[in-house]
């Protein structure tokens, strides 16, 4: 995928918008690629700040993706918490719900040589 393409999955974006969807897609990259992991809780946890998100994902404002986070959390997609042992850093950190999880491995999208996506 080429830097100004985005993808997202199908089902994240019936149940809670394209936006939601976006960023969830972008928090599951992050969850692989990231070295701002933590496992606690019986998740792996990403640290991520929203400005960080708009950076990437940048026809999105910082009060998009604050409302787009809160979406996806009151849908049951993702969890937010506060993980770090300093109590002056209050950086964010986002795992998907079992939910969550549930709504990204139901979803295959493959994509093609030629960058088209094909598939669910």
């Amino acid at each position: 995928m080429k830097y100004n393409e985005r993808k997202f999955n199908m089902d994240v974006a019936a149940v809670a918008g394209l936006r939601e969807a976006v960023i969830a897609d972008y928090i599951r990259g992050l969850q692989l690629t990231s070295d701002e992991t933590a496992y606690r809780h019986g998740y792996f946890w990403v640290k991520c700040t929203q400005k960080t998100m708009t950076v990437h994902i940048p026809f999105l404002t910082e009060d998009m993706v604050r409302h787009s986070v809160k979406k996806l959390v009151e849908k049951g997609i993702i969890k937010v918490a506060v993980l770090d042992e300093d109590k002056f850093d209050h950086t964010y950190y986002y795992t998907f719900t079992k939910y969550g999880e549930g709504l990204l491995d139901d979803n295959v999208c493959i994509e093609t040589d030629e960058g088209d996506s094909a598939g669910h």
